[in-house]
Protein backbone atom coordinates (compact mmCIF):
# COMPACT_ATOMS: atom_id res chain seq x y z
CA UNK A 1 0.00 0.00 0.00
CA UNK A 2 1.44 3.32 -1.19
CA UNK A 3 2.46 6.00 1.83
CA UNK A 4 0.36 9.00 2.04
CA UNK A 5 1.05 11.66 0.31
CA UNK A 6 3.23 14.86 2.19
CA UNK A 7 0.44 17.17 3.14
CA UNK A 8 -2.60 14.64 3.16
CA UNK A 9 -4.39 14.17 6.73
CA UNK A 10 -5.44 10.61 7.96
CA UNK A 11 -8.72 10.38 8.70
CA UNK A 12 -11.10 7.49 9.86
CA UNK A 13 -12.65 7.25 6.43
CA UNK A 14 -9.21 7.15 5.14
CA UNK A 15 -7.46 4.98 7.13
CA UNK A 16 -10.72 2.23 7.42
CA UNK A 17 -10.95 2.46 2.90
CA UNK A 18 -6.66 1.90 2.80
CA UNK A 19 -7.21 -1.08 5.71
CA UNK A 20 -9.79 -2.85 3.57
CA UNK A 21 -7.67 -2.53 0.25
CA UNK A 22 -4.69 -4.18 1.70
CA UNK A 23 -6.78 -6.99 3.01
CA UNK A 24 -8.55 -7.85 -0.62
CA UNK A 25 -5.51 -7.24 -2.70
CA UNK A 26 -3.32 -9.47 -0.66
CA UNK A 27 -6.62 -12.26 -0.05
CA UNK A 28 -7.78 -15.46 -1.99
CA UNK A 29 -10.68 -13.59 -3.95
CA UNK A 30 -8.26 -10.59 -5.01
CA UNK A 31 -5.82 -13.61 -6.64
CA UNK A 32 -9.26 -15.73 -8.08
CA UNK A 33 -10.09 -12.27 -9.34
CA UNK A 34 -6.75 -11.32 -10.92
CA UNK A 35 -7.09 -15.05 -12.58
CA UNK A 36 -10.46 -14.44 -13.67
CA UNK A 37 -9.49 -10.85 -15.23
CA UNK A 38 -6.36 -12.72 -17.13
CA UNK A 39 -9.39 -15.02 -18.51
CA UNK A 40 -11.61 -12.72 -19.73
CA UNK A 41 -8.93 -10.24 -21.22
CA UNK A 42 -7.08 -13.05 -22.88
CA UNK A 43 -10.59 -14.13 -24.53
CA UNK A 44 -11.30 -10.81 -25.51
CA UNK A 45 -7.75 -10.09 -27.49
CA UNK A 46 -7.20 -13.29 -28.83
CA UNK A 47 -4.58 -14.39 -30.36
CA UNK A 48 -2.93 -11.31 -29.12
CA UNK A 49 -1.26 -11.29 -26.26
CA UNK A 50 -2.27 -9.30 -23.33
CA UNK A 51 0.08 -5.53 -23.37
CA UNK A 52 0.68 -3.37 -20.32
CA UNK A 53 -2.37 -0.56 -21.07
CA UNK A 54 0.35 2.57 -20.29
CA UNK A 55 1.56 2.62 -24.42
CA UNK A 56 5.39 1.20 -23.14
CA UNK A 57 4.59 -2.14 -25.38
CA UNK A 58 5.42 -4.35 -22.83
CA UNK A 59 3.77 -7.55 -22.65
CA UNK A 60 1.68 -8.15 -19.60
CA UNK A 61 2.27 -11.56 -16.94
CA UNK A 62 -0.15 -11.99 -14.69
CA UNK A 63 3.20 -13.47 -12.42
CA UNK A 64 5.06 -9.89 -12.65
CA UNK A 65 2.54 -7.25 -13.48
CA UNK A 66 -0.08 -5.54 -11.99
CA UNK A 67 -3.60 -5.03 -12.35
CA UNK A 68 -4.46 -0.92 -11.66
CA UNK A 69 -7.53 -0.26 -10.68
CA UNK A 70 -9.19 2.54 -11.58
CA UNK A 71 -12.26 2.79 -9.45
CA UNK A 72 -12.89 1.24 -6.05
CA UNK A 73 -16.49 1.67 -6.27
CA UNK A 74 -17.13 -2.35 -6.86
CA UNK A 75 -14.14 -3.28 -4.76
CA UNK A 76 -14.30 -6.81 -4.17
CA UNK A 77 -16.93 -7.27 -7.11
CA UNK A 78 -14.85 -5.44 -9.79
CA UNK A 79 -16.22 -5.19 -13.70
CA UNK A 80 -13.31 -5.90 -15.81
CA UNK A 81 -13.36 -2.58 -17.58
CA UNK A 82 -12.65 -1.54 -13.54
CA UNK A 83 -9.15 -3.16 -13.51
CA UNK A 84 -6.11 -1.90 -16.20
CA UNK A 85 -3.35 -4.47 -17.22
CA UNK A 86 -0.28 -1.99 -16.13
CA UNK A 87 3.61 -3.16 -15.53
CA UNK A 88 5.52 -1.74 -12.48
CA UNK A 89 6.83 1.03 -14.05
CA UNK A 90 3.69 2.22 -15.77
CA UNK A 91 1.54 1.58 -12.88
CA UNK A 92 4.05 3.89 -10.65
CA UNK A 93 4.33 6.23 -13.27
CA UNK A 94 0.10 6.35 -13.35
CA UNK A 95 0.10 6.82 -9.39
CA UNK A 96 2.77 9.32 -9.33
CA UNK A 97 1.13 11.89 -12.05
CA UNK A 98 -2.23 11.23 -9.96
CA UNK A 99 -0.86 12.34 -6.77
CA UNK A 100 1.32 15.18 -8.23
CA UNK A 101 -1.16 18.35 -7.53
CA UNK A 102 -3.90 19.02 -6.06
CA UNK A 103 -5.48 20.08 -9.62
CA UNK A 104 -5.05 16.20 -10.59
CA UNK A 105 -7.02 15.16 -7.11
CA UNK A 106 -9.66 17.35 -7.52
CA UNK A 107 -10.64 15.43 -10.44
CA UNK A 108 -13.54 12.36 -10.18
CA UNK A 109 -11.55 9.30 -10.13
CA UNK A 110 -12.06 7.78 -13.32
CA UNK A 111 -11.63 10.91 -15.35
CA UNK A 112 -8.26 11.32 -13.46
CA UNK A 113 -7.42 7.83 -14.61
CA UNK A 114 -8.11 8.08 -18.22
CA UNK A 115 -6.38 11.36 -18.31
CA UNK A 116 -3.20 10.25 -16.55
CA UNK A 117 -3.34 7.29 -18.92
CA UNK A 118 -3.52 9.77 -22.08
CA UNK A 119 -0.53 11.68 -20.43
CA UNK A 120 1.77 8.57 -19.82
CA UNK A 121 0.86 7.15 -23.51
CA UNK A 122 2.05 10.60 -25.20
CA UNK A 123 5.08 10.23 -22.94
CA UNK A 124 6.17 6.67 -24.29
CA UNK A 125 4.93 7.59 -27.58
CA UNK A 126 6.77 11.04 -27.92
CA UNK A 127 10.35 10.78 -29.76
CA UNK A 128 13.42 11.74 -27.47
CA UNK A 129 14.44 14.97 -26.69
CA UNK A 130 17.11 15.88 -29.09
CA UNK A 131 18.41 18.35 -26.25
CA UNK A 132 18.88 15.74 -23.72
CA UNK A 133 21.43 13.92 -25.79
CA UNK A 134 24.63 12.93 -24.84
CA UNK A 135 28.38 12.70 -26.70
CA UNK A 136 28.07 9.00 -26.46
CA UNK A 137 24.71 9.39 -28.81
CA UNK A 138 26.42 10.84 -31.46
CA UNK A 139 29.66 7.73 -31.47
Amino acid sequence: MRDLRPGQIRSRGRDEHRARYAAYITSAAWFRRRTRWVEEEAARVAPSPVFCLGGCGRRWAVSRDDLHHCSYDRLGDELHADLWAMCRSCHDQIHALMDSTKSWRKLPLRLRNEQALAVIRARAAAPPDPAARTAADYL
